[in-house]
C-alpha cells in the first residue's frame, strides 16, 4: 500500500555531522586531506597548498560585546586555525559576506577592517572577494590559502594509533566557556579582560608551525578545536578508532575565577567552550624523552593524556569521569 512513498528528511532531524556524512558521495576527497578534514590540499613540485574555507552567520557567532571590526577578526581566525592544524602557514585570505542594504558603510568599512588586521596579524595578504547583499541575518564567509613544506597533517592518521601514544594541545582552555555563560546570561563581561580579549581579537599563534617542523616525525594526527575541546577529542577518537585518557586540561586562571564567582565547573567550561580556536594533536609515543626540552622551548605546549585501545574518552581525576561528545552543531538546537 505504501510502496514508493517518499519520506522527506530534513536537515534538523540530521543535524551537521550526518549531513555531511550523506553528502560525501558528492564530493571528491582530498589525496592529502582525504574527507573528513576541515581543509583540502594539493601537491605543487616540493611544496603542499593548504585550503580552507569557513564561516558562520553573525547570529550564531557574534557575542553581545563584539561589534563588527571583532566579526571580521573573528572569521579569518576560524579558517586560519584549520590550516595551521593540517601545519600550513597563511598566505592569503579572501572573503564572502552578506550583508543588509540598511548597514551603513561605516559599518562595512568595520567588518571589512577586521577580515585585513587578522589576516595581518596571522601572516597572510587579505585580497578582498565578493559583497551580497541578504534581506535577514548577515553571514560570513573566509577562504584561507596556505602553504606547507611539510606533508599536510591529517585528522584521520596515516597508520594506526598505538596505545601510548600522546595526545597534545596548544593553548589553553576555559575562556570560551565563560563567554557563553555570560552571553546567554547577560552578565557584565567588562571585568573579564581575558574573556574578552579571547572573543574580541582570537589569535592562533604561528608558533606552532615550528614546532610541528620539529615533531614532522612523530606527528600523526591533529585539528583545530573549533566546536569545543570535547568535541574535537570524540572527533579523533571516532576517526582513528581509538580512545583517549586525559590527565591533564589546562585552564585559564581567569577561567577557574570566573567559575568560583558563578559557582560553575572549570573544567565544563574547558570541555564545553567553543572556538578556542587552539590545537589538538597526537604524536607518537618515542617523543616522550624530547618533550621536557620542547615544553621549554614553546610555551603553550601541554599533554593532555595519551591513546587507549578502549572506545571511550574520559578525563583521570579522583573517579573517572567520561567525557560526552558534545558541542556546537549546526542544524541542531545545541
Amino acid at each position: 500500500m505504501f510502496r514508493g512513498l517518499k519520506i522527506m528528511v530534513i536537515l534538523k532531524d540530521l543535524g551537521e555531522k550526518e549531513v555531511l556524512n550523506r553528502i560525501k558521495d558528492l564530493i571528491m576527497s582530498s589525496r592529502y586531506l582525504p574527507y573528513p578534514d576541515d581543509a583540502i590540499a594539493i601537491r605543487v613540485n616540493e611544496k603542499f597548498f593548504i585550503i580552507n574555507i569557513d564561516g558562520f552567520s553573525f547570529k550564531n557567532a557574534r557575542y553581545y560585546w563584539m561589534d563588527y571590526y571583532d566579526v571580521g577578526w573573528k572569521a579569518v581566525s576560524a579558517s586560519i586555525s584549520d590550516v595551521i592544524a593540517k601545519g600550513g602557514k597563511p598566505a592569503i585570505t579572501l572573503s564572502s559576506l552578506g550583508v543588509r542594504r540598511n548597514m551603513n558603510v561605516r559599518g562595512l568599512r568595520k567588518i571589512i577592517r577586521g577580515l585585513r588586521d587578522s589576516s595581518k596579524h596571522h601572516s597572510a595578504l587579505y585580497l578582498g572577494g565578493d559583497l551580497n547583499e541578504t534581506p535577514r541575518d548577515e553571514w560570513i564567509d573566509v577562504v584561507t590559502i596556505a602553504v606547507s613544506e611539510i606533508h599536510p597533517i591529517p585528522r584521520k592518521s596515516r597508520k594506526p594509533l598505538r596505545e601510548g601514544d600522546l595526545v597534545l594541545t596548544w593553548g589553553y582552555y576555559g575562556l570560551t566557556g565563560a563567554a557563553l555563560h555570560a552571553h546567554y546570561n547577560k552578565i557584565d563581561i567588562a571585568p573579564w579582560k581575558k574573556v574578552l580579549e579571547k572573543t574580541k581579537r582570537p589569535k592562533v599563534s604561528l608558533k606552532i608551525l615550528d614546532l610541528f617542523e620539529n615533531l614532522k616525525e612523530y606527528i600523526r594526527s591533529s585539528e583545530d578545536v573549533s566546536d569545543g575541546l570535547a568535541e574535537t577529542l570524540w572527533d579523533l577518537s571516532r576517526v582513528n578508532n581509538v580512545g583517549f585518557r586525559i590527565s591533564n586540561i589546562p585552564i585559564e586562571e581567569e577561567a577557574v575565577e570566573y567559575a568560583k564567582t558563578y559557582n560553575l565547573n572549570p573544567l565544563d567550561l574547558a570541555l564545553y567552550g567553543g572556538e578556542d580556536y587552539n590545537i589538538v594533536f597526537i604524536v607518537d609515543k618515542n617523543v616522550a624523552g624530547k618533550l621536557r626540552d620542547l615544553k621549554m622551548e614553546y610555551y603553550g605546549l601541554e599533554v593532555l593524556g595519551e591513546v587507549i585501545y578502549a572506545k571511550k574518552v574520559y578525563v583521570e581525576t579522583k573517579e573517572e569521569r567520561r567525557i560526552v561528545g558534545r558541542g556546537w552543531e549546526y542544524f541542531k538546537d545545541k
